[in-house]
Parts: C-alpha cells; structure tokens; sequence
C-alpha cells in the first residue's frame, strides 16, 4: 500500500501529470491548421466566400461555391524554445512536416440557389513542442527532496531515502540526505496530431442567405516525453544516503523519465450561417457545440540513480485507462468587405475555458475536484483575426496578410502569455483550372513551467513558431 500511495502522489504532483486542467486545456485550445489561402488571411474569413476550410470555419461559405474544387495541402512547422533556468539560458527547436488537409467539395444541382456538400481531411492540432534545460541549483531543494517529502517509494526504491520509525516502531515517514545543491536539467518533448475527418453541407435558403453545417469526426495522439536528471557534481554526497545500507554510499545522479502515451477520439457539430448584405459587405456568424473527446492514456516511469559502487533501477510500464473531456461552446462572428482588387476581413470567438469539463472516466467526487480546479484556472478569452487580399490584374496574383491574437486561457496570466501571430501568404493560377496558394505564420508567446514544487525549480520559456503550408486545388469547368 506505501508504495502504491508514492506512485499516486509522483502522477499528481508531476508537473506532466495525469488527469490535471492541462489534459483539458491540450485538447480545449484554440486550433490553428488551415489550407494555405485561410491561414495567409490569419483565419479571419468567418463572413468570407467559402472554401473547404469553411467547413470548420464557417460551413454556410460553402454554399457560395459553384465548381467541383479537390484540394490537397502541405505544411513545414518549426517550434523553437528559448529557456531561462537559474539564470542560464538554451536554445531547442524541433521540425515536422506532413498533409495537412485533403478535401472535395462539389455543388449539387438545384433548380433555385444553391446547395454544396464537401468531405474530407483537416489536421486541425499539432502537438510539436519541446523543452530543455541545464543549470546547477544552488538552493537547498531538488526533486529528490520532493518526493521523499510525500512519502513517495519512488526515492526509497532508488535508494536515495529510507524509512524512520518511533521507539515503538512506528513508521514516521522517509528523509533523505540530500539538501539540494544539485545540477538540474532535463528536456520535454511533445508530439502528435488531432485530425477531423470532415462531412459538411450548406445552401442557400433565401435570396443572399446561407446556412450550413459540419459533422466532425475527430481522431489523433499524443505524447509527451519527460527525461530529469539531478547529479552531484560537487561531489556534496560522498557519505552514506541510507545509513543502513552500505550500496547507499556516494551518490553521483538521479534520472528519471516519464511518459504519456493518448488515443484520441471525438466528435463535434457546428452551424453557420452567411448573409450577403451587397455587393461590399458579408456578415457570418457560427456557434460551435462541445467537442466530446475519448482520451485512453497509459503513463509509464522509468528511474536510475547511480552510486560510487552500486545502482538502483525502477521500471513500471503502466496501464491505459480511459476517461472523457467536453470542451467549451464556441461562438464566433465576422465580416467581410469586398472593394475593387482588395478584400478586407475581420473576425471574433468567444470562447469559456471555465467549461471545459471532465465527463466520464472518474468517481463523481473526483470529477467535482477536477471541474471546480478548472473553474478556478481558467478564463474566458475574445479571440481576434484580421486578413487582407490585394489582387493584381497582371499578373493576376493575390497578396495576403493576417494577424492572429489567441489570449491566454489561464485567468493568471499576463499579456505576455497570449498567443499572437503574423501571416501572410500569395496564391496564383498556374493554369484556368489549376491552382497554387502559399503561407507563412510566425508566432510567438511566453510560457514557464515547474519540475516540482513551487518557484523552486522554474524554468521560463520564450517561444516562437514557424509555419510553412502549400495548397493546391484543381477547379473542375
């Protein structure tokens, strides 16, 4: 049973734990994948004339497209990771790349309006980060100390705590030798997609006025990667860390690596309708219903220390459990001005954090204490997109630029925290029927994290993306 209450304590106190308001938050986030010609107008087309993306965006734009379009997209992301850890900094950066949509849209025949249906295939969430640190800690903490403070078998199996009892033999609790003065360092790595396997259909029900809607199937992994280490490069610990074991004796590190392995699944529903006011103006507005998703999870622990004579090993691969996440109702609106050779559009969302909510996979106590831990750390935000398309008569190319503003969801964070980005892209025809469209995004935000404790082991993240994305779509005349 001790050892059972230690791992439980290591999940809950693990700054990637499990089943915590950031597995929320992960999946209940603002998306940012889109086709190329979207992203390039910083997804700001709500009250724009469709194209696939609309289907997530605005499904009722798609009512206003009148040939067979197949599109196929690519992207190149880039996430670099400047980390500020006990006043020494590094630099870490990781790239991917892949299919990011695949669509076919076609209009169906109808006598009055119009009437469109589309299918396909949108990355909508990339999960491409990391995170690396290295410093020596000065202070009289680490994590060692962490663990044994919970009574945690983790630092007793490794041999860096033991056991004390009362003169009756009481167990008391396990102390450790350690007093911090430790090199800390560790990295973080995250990856894995949410993709939406999209059915989507719209019309025009009154003269200028469409409506539509997006059935969405959502499926997708995650994992994240966390190896620590601690060492004793000072040689600080050279005496006995148990004083009743004799393997115990010079302490010089202590590793450990913990993993979370998803498969998710989900599914959502939205509307949307478009109102063409003239021959300038469009208004669009789209409420998106909860997201349901499926997380089945396992979390695995792997731990080394290492002595002058002598090594210890825990290995506990884990077990997958299940549990449920319903993300907040979205409500967005936005416009769109059509002038000679520009186009100009603007859009909101407003999106509750404070909902997101854990519905299945635990006791109806634990499910109050996760809920109300939400309703405390988060926020509602007003998320803002801005876009413009200039087009050229000769040759006959589109200009387009974008800005994202995506505030932080967490209620305590500062400006700084919230997550901005600049777009900008060009499409062109290579041929009547062909089709090319280019975007560049560049973001940038702030973050930090603790290894344990509180402020005690800090790292602070200054964070920029880079996104590359291609699209081309073949008109059929």
């Amino acid at each position: 049973m001790k050892k059972y209450i230690g791992f439980l304590m290591f999940l809950i106190l693990s700054p990637m734990a499990a089943q915590n308001f950031n597995d929320a938050i992960r999946l209940g986030e603002q998306k940012l994948d889109y086709d190329a010609r979207t992203l390039s107008l910083g997804n700001s087309t709500m009250g724009a004339l469709g194209n696939f993306s609309s289907s997530l965006l605005n499904p009722a734009g798609l009512a206003t497209i009148k040939r067979d379009i197949l599109s196929l997209s690519f992207n190149s992301n880039s996430y670099e990771n400047s980390t500020d850890f006990l006043n020494s900094s590094l630099t870490s950066d990781r790239k991917n790349g892949n299919t990011n949509q695949f669509s076919f849209v076609f209009p169906l025949p109808v006598k009055r309006g119009s009437a469109v249906i589309a299918f396909g295939y949108n990355q909508s969430r990339d999960f491409n980060s990391v995170l690396e640190f290295d410093a020596f800690n000065s202070g009289n903490n680490s994590m060692i100390q962490d663990l044994t403070g919970f009574d945690d078998d983790i630092a007793y199996e490794l041999g860096l705590s033991y056991p004390t009892y009362a003169t009756d033999d009481t167990y008391l609790g396990d102390e450790t030798q350690i007093n911090g003065r430790l090199n800390q360092s560790g990295e973080l790595i995250e990856e894995g997609y949410l993709n939406n396997w999209i059915m989507s259909g719209a019309a025009e029900v009154a003269k200028n006025l469409y409506v539509g809607g997006t059935f969405n199937i959502i499926s997708g992994s995650y994992e994240n990667n966390r190896q620590y280490w601690e060492e004793d490069l000072d040689d600080v610990y050279t005496g006995l860390l148990d004083p009743a074991d004799s393997s115990t004796l010079g302490f010089e590190s202590f590793y450990i690596n913990d993993q979370v392995d998803w498969d998710v699944s989900g599914w959502d529903f939205r509307l949307g309708m478009l109102y063409k006011v003239n021959e300038i103006f469009n208004f669009g507005a789209t409420i998106k219903f909860p997201t349901y998703y499926t997380v089945k999870e396992k979390y695995s622990i792997y731990g080394e220390s290492n002595f002058t004579n002598n090594y210890f090993v825990i290995d506990s691969p884990g077990e997958r459990i299940e549990y449920e996440i319903q993300s907040p109702m979205e409500l967005s609106g936005g416009i769109s001005a059509d002038f000679p050779f520009v186009n100009v559009n603007a859009s909101l969302k407003y999106v509750d954090y404070s909902q997101l909510e854990f519905s299945e996979g635990f006791s109806k106590s634990e499910l109050n204490d996760l809920n109300r831990e939400i309703e405390d750390v988060f926020q509602s935000t007003l998320n803002w997109n801005i876009g413009a398309e200039v087009t050229l008569p000769y040759p006959a190319l589109k200009l387009r630029g974008g800005f994202i503003y995506n505030p932080s969801p967490f209620s305590a964070d500062e400006t700084d925290f919230d997550k901005k980005y600049f777009t900008a892209g060009l499409g062109f025809p290579i041929a009547k029927k062909l089709l090319f469209d280019f975007a560049y995004v560049h973001g940038w935000w702030k973050n930090y994290s603790d290894n344990y404790g509180f402020e005690v082991s800090r790292t602070f993240q200054d964070i920029k993306v880079n996104k590359l994305v291609f699209s081309v779509s073949y008109i059929f005349m």
